[in-house]
């Protein structure tokens, strides 16, 4: 028997936290029904030892949303044309450019001849394989359609990757400007304004109120660099200690939702995401109530996970999804007009994937606006730095010139 880690509610909705011995995450779910628990998550065991070992090995892998991609399209292919789960792993040992990932699939073989599923084996590498990878391979494994599973995984982790590539590719442009504005003006202030305060002073000039600023700051960064890199680092320091508290978790989830224009596509993000997978999971047989738990742990909003977490409760005791999602502070009347419609059609997993569809599609066009809205924004940006420079250094020059 293997050891399981298992996050549930009792009919109080108290949550309850442990571990239990079972063959299966099958037999873990049975045996929490028969405790009267409703499950919420339940993944193999890992040590603390283990779990530091395999976030480093996260962070350094690099194992990307693309590399997945291909991983779960090629193993798609390879299993439709009638290959055996692990020649076709075999197989992609050979075709995996990634170092790392062939790393894991080494593991995941050597795991599988010594007799785990293989849908045990990727849930040992939770930072790579998400509760919903693992629970649609699960899913493939039960009805045979391993080969279908993989096909929409891959297609689901292409969609999300092409998604946050558009915001990246958004977000790049704006990124340079303002770094390259701060690289000339820190090297103004520490290397031009020293130079130009000899002058001014000697000429005894009156200076505008920019340029005794500029200079004040010269002055602080040449003498007191050392505080300001220990102020950074503290800064950075104390923000990851508060994003790993529930406190912080709950104010990022929260302004990630209410930053205007950014705040509606992180939550266009979070309803195709919700949407998309909760589809997936449902049309692969997985029954609601664990395809909402599953979808809970990797929404990516503490907040709306919180909120997913509260209709496990709710359509465990037998009302229908759109209930509680039509009471939703955060989905709009849309996301809940859709799943009564899913629900009275009895195609939910359809209903599900076209709105997602839907709200990337919103997303993509906000994107657009977006894109069409920095750009006035930063020249604008750009315009008040010119303006400053001319106000603080320039023209102290000019009347210096016109006094000699």
């Amino acid at each position: 028997m293997d050891r399981y880690s298992y996050e549930a509610k009792d009919k109080m909705g108290k949550l309850v936290k442990g571990l239990v011995e079972a063959d299966s995450f099958d037999a873990v779910d049975d045996i929490l029904r028969y405790n009267k628990l409703t499950a919420l998550s339940i993944r193999p065991y890992m040590s603390s030892e283990d779990r530091i070992k395999n976030y480093f090995r996260s962070v350094v892998a690099k194992i990307r949303p693309k590399d997945k991609a291909i991983f779960a399209r090629q193993l798609a292919t390879m299993i439709n044309a009638g290959l055996p789960l692990m020649e076709a792993l075999r197989s992609l040992l050979k075709q995996t450019p990634n170092k790392n990932l062939v790393a894991v699939i080494l593991k995941i073989i050597s795991m599988i001849e010594k007799g785990k599923s293989f849908s045990y084996a990727i849930a040992q590498f939770p930072f790579v394989f998400s509760p919903v990878f693992v629970s649609m391979v699960k899913s493939g494994e039960a009805s045979g359609k391993m080969d279908k599973v993989l096909l929409d995984l891959a297609e689901q982790l292409e969609s999300d990757y092409a998604l946050r590539s558009k915001i990246r590719g958004a977000m790049i442009y704006p990124a340079f400007i303002l770094s390259a504005m701060l690289v000339v003006g820190v090297f103004a202030i520490v290397y031009i304004i020293p130079s130009l305060e000899e002058v001014f002073t000697g000429a005894g000039a009156k200076l505008p109120a920019t340029t005794y600023f500029l200079i004040a700051l010269s002055h602080a960064l040449s003498n007191f660099w050392y505080l300001f890199v220990l102020g950074i680092i503290i800064i950075i320091a104390f923000l990851r200690y508060l994003m790993s508290t529930n406190t912080g978790k709950t104010f990022l989830g929260y302004m990630a939702m209410k930053i205007p224009v950014f705040g509606k596509i992180n939550l266009g993000i979070y309803i195709a995401h919700f949407a998309r997978n909760l589809g997936l999971l449902m049309a692969g047989g997985v029954p609601i109530v664990k395809s909402l738990s599953m979808v809970s742990e990797s929404v990516g909003n503490i907040l709306i996970e919180r909120e997913i977490k509260d209709y496990v409760m709710q359509v465990e005791q037998g009302i229908p999804l759109s209930e509680p999602v039509a009471k939703s502070k955060y989905f709009p009347t849309l996301v809940a007009s859709m799943v009564a419609v899913g629900e009275q059609t009895g195609q939910m997993d359809k209903i599900l994937i076209n709105l997602a569809n839907i709200y990337e599609e919103e997303t993509n066009n906000t994107l657009k606006g977006l894109t069409s809205l920095l750009e006035p924004v930063i020249m604008l940006i750009i315009g008040l730095g010119v303006a400053f420079l001319v106000v603080s250094i320039i023209m102290p020059i000019f009347q210096l010139s016109n006094v000699f």
